[in-house]
């Protein structure tokens, strides 16, 4: 059941997906953690790309650049990684360099002409991590793989 509709976008989101940035952050709450709602991840600039997805081919996908919420939480300059968690204990780890230099995003939705549709749990969804592949190929060596149903951000020193 989706109960969450962004009139901005018009993406369909169920209301009790979060994100949870953990790790070494300085916006945190008692718990070490900063939780965002769909609704604060939808409100941060969206990064929209198409890309050849190694698992799903040709789309087009909209999020959150990691790094614009790594800035919002603050994270040391000594930083070394960023870890991707995935629902299903999944992890990618992705290198803070990399973060801030391409935009790497979490995608929430995918696009289709002036259609947004959220990505679907079948896709990997609602939250997925997403690379550049189609500007930046070298990517795809480094980081082979994708992770999918992401629920959390790991900052690591």
């Amino acid at each position: 059941m989706f109960d969450h509709v962004d009139f901005v976008t018009g993406i369909i989101m169920a209301e009790t997906t979060t994100l949870t940035v953990s790790g070494v952050i300085a916006l945190r709450d008692e718990k070490g953690e900063h939780v965002f709602t769909m609704e604060e991840l939808e409100s941060f600039e969206q990064v929209t790309y198409f890309v050849t997805d190694p698992y799903l081919g040709d789309k087009t996908y909209r999020g959150v650049a990691i790094s614009d919420l790594l800035k919002y939480v603050g994270v040391p300059a000594n930083t070394k990684n960023v870890v991707i968690v995935a629902s299903d204990g999944m992890e990618v780890s992705v290198e803070y360099a990399d973060v801030m230099e391409y935009p790497i995003i979490l995608a929430y939705a995918t696009v289709s002409g002036e259609k947004v549709r959220a990505i679907p749990s079948s896709q990997g969804g609602p939250i997925k991590l997403v690379f550049p592949l189609q500007e930046h190929p070298e990517l795809f060596e480094k980081y082979p793989n994708w992770c999918w149903w992401v629920v959390g951000v790991r900052v690591e020193i």
